[in-house]
């Protein structure tokens, strides 16, 4: 893994063209995976985010990756400065920011942290993969937490009108540090589920908050499952 990782950052000057989807032709880091590159990463996800994400809709991409879902936004939003994202993993942050200056995207804001009820530090464990990593006490990186629900309290941030939360288990803890402006804001949601228990959570959390929901991978072999929240 560790010679994966040192291979992805040696070669990561290395960019091609985006060959179908959404993204097609805009130029992405080759390194960062093929489905990207071939415009199949997380298909019915990308689908539901097109159907539903309209432009000039202030975005919170919550777990950004390295950047697939703010670029389709930015593309959507043709200027417009609506796109906040959130990443804590610094190669990932690194390639966020590249693919986003290479494709002379200026609409894009990224906050280089994790999500979460209350700000401060947490500990980071980096996982097997650059989407795997998660909050965990074990883990050995130690990175910045921010509570979106304070920064738009404080007018840091606007209100949102689509949110996509994808955080490898930690979405319990961000939607709670949302609570109020999911109360106030009503947004559009897409929210992955990588458990059992936080997926009746979020399920739960979506219901006592009025959101209609469509399960979009139900039968999942890996057992996360994305769903797409919409306000009543």
């Amino acid at each position: 893994m560790k010679i994966k990782h040192a291979l992805k950052i040696i070669f990561g000057g290395l960019t091609v063209k985006i060959k179908a989807g959404p993204l097609v032709g805009r130029k992405w880091i080759a390194t960062t995976g093929r489905k990207f590159i071939l415009g199949t990463h997380e298909v019915y996800k990308t689908d539901a985010f097109l159907k539903n994400y309209k432009e000039g809709e202030v975005f919170f991409d919550i777990g950004a990756h390295v950047g697939y879902f703010s670029a389709i936004a930015a593309v959507i939003n043709k200027g417009s400065d609506a796109i906040y994202a959130f990443e804590p993993r610094p190669m990932n942050a690194t390639f966020f920011r590249k693919h986003m200056d290479i494709n002379h995207f200026q609409n894009v804001t990224l906050f280089e942290a994790a999500v979460g009820e209350t700000d401060g530090e947490v500990f980071f464990d980096m996982g097997h993969g650059s989407a795997t990593g998660h909050i965990s006490s074990d883990g050995k990186l130690r990175i910045r937490q921010v509570s979106i629900g304070k920064m738009v309290e404080n007018h840091t941030l606007p209100s949102p009108g689509f949110i996509k939360i994808d955080v490898e288990g930690g979405e319990i803890e961000v939607l709670k540090g949302l609570t109020s402006v999911i109360q106030s804001s009503r947004p559009k949601m897409i929210v992955a589920t990588h458990n059992p228990e936080c997926h009746k959570f979020v399920v739960d959390f979506l219901l006592q908050n009025k959101y209609s929901m469509e399960i979009l991978n139900p039968d999942s072999i890996k057992g996360d499952t994305e769903i797409v929240a919409l306000p009543e």
